[in-house]
């Protein structure tokens, strides 16, 4: 009886929300994406309010710098590492709605993903036979952007997308030209000439590439091909004591000074190995220092808010994660027995087998960080402060130098999104 005295008082409950739209968005406003989206089959009003635009981009405004459901892998869709412990909750995101013959994943920023697509010469208007697109794998949503205009005395450094909801719930992208130097003869060059760079922006709003400042000089080898967007900024690395962001909304080009150089390396310029990652997750940029791949132990380092300094968030043991995955830790006469000529030296640990591939935010704690590396054989997270490890999934390679090979921007984080485009 009771449960049929409940009934009306339920019935009631659900047709008040169903037909009071302000209480039914309130509500709706606080499911995650993929609740949401199931959502909107439980009638034709949830579906017409989840539909809207306008929910959408308030939507994504309040639910800025959430973690990454997953991983892209080197660039490509079809590589794809899962978060979720149930592996039922989110399947692969793909991209065959794009309906291209290539596709390389590019950057990934606030839900959205910066793609380099090719297309079959039968479909398409472009000489190249490629084009950018920006897409939303949640929603299926995507658009091209134009090639910016590079000729023969400017060619393109680097593009980078650019989208924070919590400013505007339009996206911009960046793109580096470098200013080409024409030289009549190259013996009759002293001194080596640095070249100048020219920032345009593609607006989504105006479908058009508009100049940005002026034409300004760089940091010897600076990345401008993997730009890290964080807080309104894109960032650029570049292997010297400064590198460079760029500020979206001012368009204003900042120095970014790196960590001091430790003493014994070359003055001025460090190793592409001593930051093996360089990325963001929850607006915070992150930074990884490691002295050397024979030493147990590596630097994750964070960017102060107002740009003054690095500074080290955790230290990572890596004799910590070798007791839970022996794997990591390596010989060399594991990898060539047949040189190994039986002294001490051939039985210690001599190198840490690992690569980099993400840092993410808030995992046990709003103030932690879980380091994902790849190992021989397996995908593993680490926490550095509880110091402890965990098998997130196997790996097809089981090479030692296959799994070392990986670089910060072979990797792309999946975030859940309603974001229009």
């Amino acid at each position: 009886m009771a449960d049929n005295n409940d009934s009306p008082n339920q019935t009631s409950s659900a047709e008040m929300v169903e037909s009071n739209q302000d209480l039914l968005t309130q509500i709706l406003l606080n499911f995650p994406v993929k609740s949401l989206l199931k959502s909107t089959c439980v009638s034709k009003r949830w579906l017409s309010v989840i539909s809207d635009p306008q929910f959408a981009a308030k939507y994504t405004c309040l639910h800025v710098n959430i973690g990454p459901s997953g991983l892209y892998f080197y660039g490509s869709p079809f590589g794809f590492l899962n978060f979720d412990t149930n592996p039922n909750m989110l399947k692969v995101p793909s991209l065959s709605f794009l309906n291209v013959s290539g596709i390389e994943i590019l950057q990934s920023c606030n839900g959205l993903l910066l793609l380099l697509c090719s297309f079959s010469s039968q479909c398409n208007n472009n000489s190249s036979g490629f084009t950018y697109c920006v897409c939303n794998p949640t929603t299926k949503n995507f658009v091209t952007v134009p090639l910016p205009d590079a000729t023969a005395n400017r060619s393109i450094a680097g593009i980078n997308l650019a989208f924070d909801p919590s400013k505007s719930s339009r996206y911009r992208v960046i793109c580096v030209l470098m200013n080409n130097m024409q030289y009549p003869d190259l013996n009759e060059i002293e001194h080596l000439v640095s070249p100048t760079y020219q920032i345009e922006i593609f607006s989504a709003d105006t479908k058009a590439w508009t100049l940005s400042g002026d034409p300004f000089e760089a940091p010897h080898y600076t990345d401008f091909e993997h730009g890290v967007f964080c807080n309104g900024a894109i960032h650029w690395l570049s292997p010297t004591d400064v590198s460079l962001y760029f500020d979206v909304e001012t368009e204003r080009l900042e120095t970014m000074a790196m960590p001091r150089i430790q003493t014994g390396g070359p003055s001025g310029f460090w190793s592409s190995q001593r930051f093996p990652y360089f990325g963001q997750c929850g607006g915070y940029l992150h930074l990884v220092e490691v002295d050397s791949i024979s030493k147990p132990r590596f630097h994750v380092l964070e960017m102060k808010s107002d740009y003054s300094r690095w500074c080290i968030k955790y230290y990572v043991n890596l004799n910590n994660v070798a007791s839970e995955f022996p794997e990591i830790a390596r010989r060399y006469m594991d990898e060539f027995p047949n040189l190994a000529i039986n002294n001490p030296e051939d039985f210690r640990v001599q190198y840490y087998a690992y690569s980099i591939l993400s840092v993410v935010r808030g995992v046990e704690k709003e103030d932690d960080v879980e380091v994902v590396m790849l190992i021989p054989g397996k995908i593993i997270s680490h926490n550095p402060r509880l110091n402890t490890s965990r098998l997130l999934s196997s790996w097809r390679a089981n090479n030692v130098y296959d799994c070392m090979q990986y670089k910060w921007y072979h990797v792309c984080q999946y975030v859940e999104s309603l974001a229009t485009l």
